[in-house]
Formats: C-alpha cells, structure tokens, sequence
C-alpha cells in the first residue's frame, strides 16, 4: 500500500522513526538524519550570529563569520538532505544503510576530550592547551604519537601566530 501513513492506518510518527513500510526504498534514512542534524546546527548557528553586533570601519563584526559558516553548514545538510531522498540509479530496493559504530572507545574518547578542552577555555595556556588537545585528539582518531604532535606543533604554531600577529588578538 502506498500513500502518506495515515492512509496505510499507521501513526505518523513511524514514518519519523523509519518504519519500513513508510520510507520510499531508495531513501537513505542515515543521510537523512545527518542532513537534519547539520541543518538544525546550521540554522541555530547562522541565527544565534546574527544577534552579534556589525562591524567598525568596513571591517567584519564578531558574528560575520560563525554566520557564513552557519550559512554554508545549512547549504551543506541541504544538499545532503537532497541526495538522501533522490532516488538514485545505483540504488537497489533490497538494499538498506546500515549506520556502524566500530571504534565506540576512540568516539568516546575524543567527544570527552573535546568537553574537556572547552571546559578549560578562558584558564590560559591556549598553546599548551591547544596543543595537547591536538596531540590526544589525532591519537584517539588512530595516528601514532611522532605524527599527532608533529601536526599538533604545526597547527598550534600557526593558529597563534595568525591570531597574535596576523589579527592581533590575544588567545590567553
């Protein structure tokens, strides 16, 4: 039976949860939530930013850019949106997207990492800070230690050389 879920006597709500029978066979419902999640992340940053004063002088406010990313993101889940529910010429109707976590420790891990690192921001230090963050950070996603604190010193390096010298704001 096809037809809106109402039609076929289920709730709506399955159709939400991915029932089966209420998903078109070549949706992808992983996509699908993804897209959904950098939308709504998109749109909360892009209007949250907006909030933030204009700039002086020509020059861009401290809401320009968190509100192009905000923009870019949405544009992003958008597109993402798209292809998870255009039926595609490669897609089988017996086929379904299994969404796999394989490494739960080193999510775990980095997700805590990251709550922690933003948990210390504003106590100084931001090299150090940054810079171990780093290190642990691309160890967790699988690097060996030589290359997450060669990238790590690089990165760190550069990210407060710009900000210090290039825009001259201090990052303590």
């Amino acid at each position: 039976m096809d037809g809106p879920p109402e039609r076929r006597g289920e709730p709506a709500w399955l159709w939400l949860m991915g029932s089966r029978s209420a998903v078109s066979p070549s949706m992808n419902r992983t996509n699908l939530a993804v897209a959904a999640c950098f939308i709504f992340l998109g749109g909360f940053l892009a209007a949250t930013s907006s909030g933030l004063p204009d700039g002086l002088g020509g020059l861009p406010g401290p809401g320009f850019f968190p509100q192009v990313i905000g923009v870019v993101v949405l544009l992003l889940g958008g597109s993402l949106l798209f292809q998870a529910v255009r039926p595609s010429a490669t897609d089988s109707s017996e086929e379904e997207t299994h969404f796999l976590i394989e490494n739960r420790g080193a999510i775990a891990g980095a997700i805590g990492l990251t709550f922690l690192y933003l948990a210390l921001w504003g106590t100084g230090l931001f090299a150090l800070r940054t810079g171990v963050f780093l290190s642990l950070f691309l160890k967790f996603l699988g690097q060996s230690w030589k290359a997450s604190i060669a990238v790590a010193v690089v990165l760190t390096v550069t990210v407060t050389a710009a900000f210090q010298m290039g825009l001259r704001v201090s990052l303590e």
